[in-house]
């Protein structure tokens, strides 16, 4: 696919979002075939990312600014109506979590994305109501999208819709899902270890699940299934030799051990569980921040290493960002982040875990601008979602290589801007 690179034309046309939406909307649910070579994927040509800093202090949650549910939203944010402002600020956050004095600065990219986003949620709805409603697996309540993980961050993804924009069907897909029956069944298996390929990745999926399904909607059916799988995946990341660790932090795929940290870290706040906090921090600090990922897996090595739906790398800074204390976390990042990253979305992905990773890289890029306050990280972001957004054969076609999990990832990354 040819495409022009630079960021500030990046704005989707109305015409391709109508075309967008009307391709999301037929998405079905017909199975196809492998999933493709393990070629090294294609990638867009170069962006020179604007640069700039931003007044925000780094936020682990994802608040909204969408329309109003009456629901709380994540960790304390509220939805609201209204535009983000069409302007950045420049300036520097204080350890106390307040902003200089700023003076604006104009970005039309992110303006664009801004005022287009709403519209992409709807697109990438589509595939995701057409999953969750399949009878793929025998699991009691996550039966669609091929596979139980898959479902799990499908409903997230529902409810985070939900939450968003207010649409009252996508709480009702997830509800009829989550009956009481099922989720019996589903803590059944859980505490009775039959769900073993779950650990760590789905299992830190549903944490994120969990926490959604009481934000958006208040419900707090999943807490008891949460606390279990918490559990389950906390022994599971301290029981880890240190070969095993330091696998799982380069880990581009279900092993990856900064998703699992990030995800029961997040889990504890949200409890007030201060015993599995501490550990999780203690465990990043000891584990993640150890200078030999610095050589192992600097940022720089992203770009030519596309081979899963994770970027290790840059998930290994998303998780630091949000389990040590800032000040620990500038430090590392200043003799870490390169000065100039080359780092172009992916056009081609050339097998099916590939389609996940402009939106996943999108996850830590975020992190990134939220704790330097770069505009050039957030420049990336835009980057890269949009990149996606704009291929829909990645995300809406092909049941079985990527509409059963793509669009999910979509959903999550587009979330993470609601709190700007």
């Amino acid at each position: 696919m040819d495409r022009d690179s630079s960021i500030c034309r990046r704005p989707l046309r109305a015409a391709a979002l109508t075309g967008l939406l009307a391709l999301s909307a037929s998405a079905g649910c017909a199975g196809d075939d492998a999933e493709g070579s393990a070629s090294a994927p294609t990638e867009a040509t170069g962006t020179t990312a604007a640069t700039g800093t931003t007044g925000t202090s780094a936020d682990a949650t994802e608040s909204t600014d969408g329309a109003t549910t009456g629901a709380t939203a994540t960790e304390g944010t509220s939805a609201s109506t209204g535009a983000t402002s069409s302007a950045t600020e420049t300036g520097t956050t204080t350890g106390d979590g307040e902003s200089s004095s700023t003076t604006a600065v104009d970005d039309p990219a992110w303006d664009a994305f801004v005022d287009a986003r709403a519209s992409y949620l709807e697109a990438l709805a589509a595939p995701i109501v057409a999953c969750i409603q399949q009878e793929d697996t025998a699991h009691p309540a996550f039966h669609g999208c091929i596979d139980w993980h898959s479902a799990v961050h499908a409903s997230y993804a529902l409810l985070a819709l939900y939450r968003l924009t207010g649409e009252p069907s996508y709480l009702e897909l997830v509800d009829a899902t989550l009956d009481p029956e099922a989720l019996a069944g589903e803590l059944a298996d859980v505490e009775g270890g039959e769900l073993p390929q779950e650990i760590p990745y789905g299992y830190a999926w549903f944490l994120t699940l969990a926490r959604e399904r009481e934000a958006a909607s208040g419900d707090l059916d999943l807490v008891p299934l949460a606390g279990a799988i918490a559990g389950q995946l906390r022994e599971w990341a301290l029981s880890r030799s240190p070969q095993q660790l330091l696998a799982g932090g380069l880990a581009d795929d279900y092993q990856n051990l900064s998703w699992a940290l990030l995800n029961l870290h997040r889990w504890a706040l949200h409890t007030g569980d201060d015993a599995l906090r501490l550990e999780m921090e203690a465990l990043a600090g000891e584990v993640l921040l150890d200078p030999v990922f610095d050589e192992m897996c600097p940022l720089s090595q992203e770009e030519s290493d596309a081979d899963d739906f994770f970027p290790p790398c840059l998930h290994r800074a998303y998780a630091l960002v949000e389990l040590l204390p800032a000040a620990d976390v500038d430090a590392w990042l200043a003799g870490y982040l390169p000065d100039d990253l080359t780092l172009t979305p992916i056009v081609d992905p050339s097998a099916a875990h590939i389609a996940g990773l402009n939106f996943s890289r999108a996850w830590g890029l975020w992190a990134l601008y939220r704790q330097t306050g770069d505009t050039a990280w957030r420049a990336r972001y835009v980057d890269h979602v949009v990149t996606h957004v704009e291929q829909p054969a990645y995300w809406a076609e092909d049941y079985w290589k990527y509409s059963h999990w793509v669009a999910q990832f979509g959903v999550y990354a587009i979330a993470l801007s609601y709190d700007e």
